[in-house]
């Protein structure tokens, strides 16, 4: 019974070395890679993009980008038309 945990363990070992040996190997390669940021294969890679500020709603509190922002007349922040419209009444 001892021989045959043993054997199982053993075999557990060699398996999770070669899964490393694998995942390092890959890590190496895809280093070099210029696809790394979603670029086009032959072109220059950009880096990842600049992150965009965000905003929270004035009715419900939601933060969400500054891009999808609707205001009212009074400057007041929204994350959509109806809270917006709940808010002015």
């Amino acid at each position: 019974m001892r021989f045959i945990i043993l054997i199982v363990i053993l075999l557990a070992l060699i398996g999770w070395f070669q899964r490393l040996k694998k995942n390092v190997g890959r890590d190496r390669s895809s280093s070099n890679d210029s696809s790394f940021y979603g670029a086009m294969p032959g072109s220059a890679a950009l880096g990842p993009t600049a992150a965009e500020a965000m905003v929270a709603c004035t009715h419900c509190g939601m933060h969400f980008p500054v891009s999808e922002a609707i205001t009212d007349s009074s400057c007041a922040i929204f994350c959509g038309s109806e809270h917006r419209r709940l808010h002015a009444s």
